[in-house]
């Protein structure tokens, strides 16, 4: 199904997706076929925290992608984007969905954080995005690490949830990790092609490297581990 959103300052996309599939129908190897309200709501505020032209030539990301949504706006962007997510189902999503809006053909990398990684160039991007990744606190020493070993210096990573996750204890986490953490939120009208809307608010994650912690990206996952068992 093709949905149509329109954001400010780059117009409508038309992206192809499942939210008509019931949540009780999805597992987690399906997740991608819905846009999520995060991935909006990370989506409209890249949108304002760079502006037309603050991403233009830029190295970028989309860290499990899913249909591409927040990758897509940032192409739009200008930036030149790398979509990584597990499904070859989502990455063929994401082909489409480029072409329909004027980008040139994607970069796609198939795995996740875990088993993907390898395959991402270390310290290649300026911006890494995410919504609705950070889900699963099992998984976040896997994501910092990622994190660690894609950013270039002073790059940031934007990380985005609908409040599933206790906002303390995340930020705790990737402080301890060697992140420097602001949290900012994200108000967005869900779902957006319908007249009936709910207010959903998202919390944004702006991450960057800590210049105490230089080449801590085993350090980082470690820390990130300890924080997990202690919680």
């Amino acid at each position: 199904m093709l949905r149509a959103f329109a954001l400010d300052r780059i117009g409508t996309l038309s992206i192809e997706e499942r939210s008509s599939v019931g949540l009780l129908k999805l597992s987690t190897r399906t997740y991608w076929r819905r846009i999520w309200p995060a991935g909006l709501g990370l989506a409209s505020y890249i949108i304002d925290r760079f502006g037309p032209d603050g991403l233009r030539d830029r190295d970028v990301l989309d860290l499990g992608c899913g249909v591409g949504l927040v990758g897509i706006v940032c192409g739009r962007l200008g930036a030149r984007v790398t979509f990584l997510d597990r499904e070859a189902g989502a990455l063929a999503a994401v082909r489409r969905n480029c072409r329909r809006n004027g980008l040139p053909p994607a970069r796609t990398i198939g795995g996740d954080w875990n088993h993907g990684g390898h395959r991402v160039a270390p310290e290649a991007y300026d911006l890494v995005v995410g919504g609705d990744v950070v889900y699963d606190d099992l998984e976040w020493p896997a994501i910092g690490t990622a994190l660690m070993r894609t950013l270039r210096v002073g790059g940031i990573a934007l990380l985005a949830d609908p409040g599933w996750i206790a906002q303390r204890r995340l930020q705790q986490a990737f402080r301890k990790s060697g992140f420097t953490v602001i949290r900012s939120r994200r108000r967005v009208h869900w779902p957006p092609w319908r007249a009936s809307q709910r207010i959903k608010d998202i919390d944004i994650y702006e991450l960057q490297v800590s210049r105490r912690a230089p080449g801590r990206r085993e350090a980082s996952a470690k820390a990130l581990r300890r924080t997990n068992r202690a919680s």
